[in-house]
């Protein structure tokens, strides 16, 4: 995480220096590798160090700090400007800035050198609820980012009420995980992972006649960020809850590979949905995704609530 801070903030600077299109393909990429070696080695090690009774209180503050620094980074355009040096140098100072604990914090190998591997499909194998319910959220998450706008002036908003409501949902995720995510250290977390599908999915239904509301669509897109947030969150702490020492970076790895899957394959079909169904149809497509993926969680919780039966007589 150390080297990955400083060759990322770097990399931003080239990008400054030297702002060539075909240039900026490859660096594209590597800023990507790079941000998801951060990426996959912070879940990894906070997943590891953390104890099971608060570990989705734990994981939640994780996801709310990242909730705002995606929000925080186009705010940082308005700050700076998209001219000249300047958004990249401040860029870069953030990012290094957010890596100076890394320098002066103690730290231990995370992993058993014994411990049995196994590859990333195996993995994937072991776990496809959990893996599957990050690409379905990618996927709604980076859909409902690229086509709200269409899809709330399809119904008669403007593009700046269209764009207020997603920063609003984006506050939701920031605020409302800390609390969803102290009852996943209290109730069966599988459980309240298709419960969040579900009221998500509910969601999703109303939200072409809710957002046409104005007080109420205020409201709507607060409490919808916080619950389909939740989704993440979740997929995060069941990581952490199944896998442990090495398994768990393997683990932490495929479930950020399956990020980069949804985010990729989540507006490529909404996209061609919309245009078959119209702009007004982005909420019904996603909420097809979830209705695929349902199943999956409730199977889970209702095999895990046999299990436990099995093992408690009582």
């Amino acid at each position: 995480m150390q080297v990955a801070t400083v060759i990322l903030a770097i990399l931003f600077i080239l990008a400054g220096w030297f702002p060539n299109v075909w240039f900026w393909f490859p660096l594209r990429f590597a800023i990507g590798a790079v941000t998801a070696l951060l990426w996959i080695s912070s879940e990894a090690l906070i997943n590891e160090l953390a104890e099971e009774r608060w570990r989705g209180r734990l994981i939640g503050f994780y996801a709310s700090v990242g909730a705002a620094g995606f929000a925080l980074g186009p705010l940082l355009l308005v700050w700076t400007g998209s001219v000249g040096m300047l958004p990249f140098y401040a860029t870069s100072a953030m990012i290094l800035l957010a890596g100076i604990p890394l320098f002066v914090v103690s730290h231990r190998p995370v992993g058993l050198s014994d411990e049995k591997r196994q590859g990333l499909w195996e993995v994937f194998r072991l776990a496809p609820t959990i893996m599957l319910a990050n690409v379905v959220y990618a996927a709604s998450a980076e859909s409902l980012l690229t086509f709200f706008p269409l899809f709330g002036m399809s119904l008669g908003l403007s593009q700046n009420a269209t764009l207020g409501l997603l920063t609003i949902t984006g506050l939701g995720t920031m605020v409302l995980v800390m609390p969803i995510s102290w009852l996943a250290d209290h109730v069966n977390r599988m459980g309240l992972l298709a419960a969040c599908v579900l009221l998500t999915m509910a969601g999703l239904a109303v939200m072409p006649w809710l957002i046409q509301i104005p007080i109420v669509a205020s409201v709507f897109a607060f409490v919808f960020g916080g619950v389909e947030g939740m989704i993440y969150a979740l997929g995060v702490i069941l990581v952490g809850q199944r896998f442990r020492g090495a398994m768990l970076a393997v683990a932490t790895t495929v479930f950020t590979a399956c990020w980069g899957a949804g985010t990729m394959l989540g507006p490529l079909v909404v996209g061609v949905g919309m245009d078959r169904f119209g702009a007004d149809s982005m909420a019904m497509i996603i909420f097809c995704l979830f209705a695929l993926f349902l199943p999956l969680p409730v199977i889970s919780y209702l095999r895990e609530c046999r299990h436990q039966g099995i093992s408690d007589p009582s």
